[in-house]
This record gives C-alpha cells, structure tokens and sequence, in this order.
C-alpha cells in the first residue's frame, strides 16, 4: 500500500516521513495540548521508485522551489483541521497533485508569426503615438 500517482508509480508510504506539531490559529483549550499541525518530508531523489524521473523532479524544483530544504527532500505541512488524521491525509494529497503535476510534460510551444493586420494595426498606432508625442515637444521661437 502506497500513495498512488498513475498506473505503475506508487510511492511506498516507507518513504515518507511524518512530524508533528502544535498548530497556529482557533482551538480552544484543545490547542495547547495537541499536536494537529502535520509536516510531510520526503525526498525523490532517493526514492526507490521516483528516482528515475529525474525530469519530473526538475520541473517540480523549478516550479516550487520553496518546498524543497537544502537536501532536496520536499516538506509539506498541514494544519488547516484541527484534526491530525485530517491534516496528514491532506498533506498526502498535497504530495499527491504535485507529482502528478510535475509527471506532466508542459506542451512545446509553438512560435507563430504575426498576421499581417496585427502588424499593420501595431505599425498605425506607433505612428499615432508618435505624432502625439512630437505635438508635446518645446520648440523654441526663432
């Protein structure tokens, strides 16, 4: 059992680590003595089964860099439940969205060519613009 990603990529939960911490915000009481807030850390560089999607882990560094520590193991947190469960679930998905995201190759963009009236349209309002402009400027009476 793992964290599922796509048909022949799941990532062993073995891998991921948890922490623990007490959460910011509304709680009551209940907020000075339990731990909801909810840390994720796992690296794909030397997961067993990520590791060979080196440009999916590019991606994801270039894409959101300030989940990355110095190591290269991702951390993600969670506290938005005041529930633990909740919280851990919540940032499995998070992990989740952004393999799936990064296994995702961004489409080639294609250069096109302007069509002939854009550049025709562009080329009348500079000239406008231009004659606005040399209207402002001082002359100086001879």
């Amino acid at each position: 059992m793992g964290l599922f990603i796509r048909q022949g990529l799941e990532i062993p939960l073995e891998e991921i680590t948890f922490s623990f911490a007490r959460s910011s915000g509304p709680g009551g009481q209940n907020v000075n003595k339990v731990s909801s807030k909810v840390f994720l850390f796992w690296n794909p560089e030397t997961s067993c089964v990520f590791a060979q999607e080196t440009e999916a882990i590019q991606r994801m560094k270039t894409a959101h860099p300030s989940l990355f520590s110095k190591d290269g193991t991702i951390v993600i947190s969670s506290q938005t439940s005041r529930d633990q469960p909740k919280n851990k679930m919540e940032c499995l998905k998070k992990l989740q969205e952004l393999l799936i995201k990064s296994l995702r190759k961004p489409k080639a963009r294609i250069a096109t060519k302007p069509t002939r009236g854009s550049v025709r349209r562009r080329l009348e309002t500079k000239a406008r613009n231009s004659e606005k402009k040399a209207g402002r400027r001082f002359r100086a009476e001879d």
